[in-house]
């Protein structure tokens, strides 16, 4: 019962900045969302800067629940990790959890949302950097895990760096109309491709020769970051 309160506060909480984003945001409005009392919030969160990071942490814990489902993976994934010794390759996870942070169902697009609507607040408000960086920095790592064992040969540190700044970027481009998330998702398997090939060790197969020509570039839609 706690534990399906708490989701559904941090889902209300999502859907909440999506439509109107931090600048009018009050933990009543996430209370009548939710459909609980305003004391059960300050129960499981602690304060309005607890719950805005649980928002952050669940972007993450999402992602990588679709990414382990759609991967293959039946363990349930932690705070943006996916399950070891999957039967799948590291290259189809690491693709199913960059891809994972585009779909068109309405609580993946409200997630998104509020993680850019969080990021963008936090160029003005240490409080909130601090707590953006965090929750990147979980994704990041566990970006470099699938990426250290997919292609050992390549730095993940760095590798891992680009792909997630490249998924953020699409994000904003496909928030604002401007890519479809079968777009998007295919640009992030386009740039994962010459990655993994370099990356891979000698003589290893790889996903991604077989997928290049059924799975092209998407062009470009328009100008800008988004």
């Amino acid at each position: 019962m706690g534990n399906d309160a708490r989701e559904r506060i941090i889902e209300a909480c999502e859907r909440v900045i999506a439509r109107g984003g931090l600048r009018g945001f009050r933990m009543g409005d996430v209370a009548r969302e939710a459909g609980v009392s305003i004391g059960l919030l300050s129960y499981h969160f602690g304060d309005r800067d607890g719950l805005l990071q649980a928002a952050l942490d669940h972007v993450n814990e999402s992602a990588a629940r679709r990414a382990a489902a759609g991967a293959g993976g039946a363990a349930t994934a932690g705070a943006g990790a996916l399950p070891e010794g999957d039967a799948s390759s590291a290259e189809d996870r690491l693709a199913a959890l960059l891809c994972s942070e585009f779909g068109d169902e309405p609580q993946v697009r409200a997630g998104s949302t509020a993680w850019n609507e969080l990021r963008a607040a936090a160029v003005f408000d240490e409080a909130r950097a601090a707590a953006v960086a965090r929750s990147t920095s979980d994704w990041q790592r566990a970006v470099r895990r699938l990426l250290a064992e997919a292609a050992p040969r390549t730095d993940p540190d760095e590798a891992a760096l680009i792909l997630t700044s490249l998924v953020e970027g699409l994000s904003g481009r496909w928030l604002t109309g401007q890519l479809t998330a079968e777009e998007a998702q295919r640009a992030v398997r386009a740039a994962l491709r010459p990655l993994i090939a370099a990356g891979a060790p000698p003589g290893a197969e790889t996903g991604s020769a077989a997928s290049a020509a059924a799975d092209p570039v998407p062009p470009a839609t328009g100008p800008g970051r988004g």
